[in-house]
């Protein structure tokens, strides 16, 4: 049990994030996000934990094309994801993916499998609603192969591992 009956400022040790040691960073709304460069500090008495962040848009627009092109089948984590960083609420991006408000929460729960058609749709779906022009111009010359790559025999990744470079982000791809 974490106690909060102290001021952590007194007690932070600043560290900086590594590819041997990178930031667990849960505030993203994935489990798998892990991040290089940024600096973080750990409370030595509670062990609470924060992260210097610079360009978070740009950073969730890096973890939103990673999810959209990694190899595999899509969570249901990374639907979620994928449909809140469309700003979309579930029975809207239901409709647009011509799926029950039902069926698409079921997906996001993963109650139901999801599909590969439904995958690929979901993808880029949040491909042309995120604004991302970056994403849509590296994802247009390789579509093909890109959905050629998205089937159910394929690994995804355990990780996604972003790459703070000066005040931008990469996936060092």
């Amino acid at each position: 049990m974490i106690d909060r009956h102290h001021d952590c400022t007194r007690n932070l040790k600043q560290h900086t994030a590594t590819n041997a040691k990178p930031y667990h960073f849960l505030d993203s709304g994935l489990p798998n996000v892990y991040l290089i460069g940024v600096k973080y500090w750990i409370c030595s008495e509670c062990g609470a934990q924060s992260a210097e962040i610079p360009a978070p848009e740009q950073l969730m627009n890096v973890i939103g094309e990673s999810v959209v092109m990694k190899p595999g089948i899509l969570t249901g984590q990374e639907i979620k994801f994928l449909r809140k960083r469309a700003g979309k609420k579930a029975a809207d991006f239901a409709a647009l993916i011509n799926k029950t408000p039902e069926h698409f929460s079921k997906l996001e729960t993963e109650a139901l499998p999801l599909q590969e058609p439904t995958d690929k749709l979901i993808r880029l779906t949040y491909g042309l609603l995120s604004g991302d022009k970056g994403l849509l111009t590296r994802l247009a010359p390789k579509v093909e192969e890109w959905l050629n790559a998205i089937a159910p025999g394929k690994k995804p990744p355990e990780r996604i591992q972003i790459k703070k470079a000066g005040k931008s982000w990469s996936t060092g791809s």
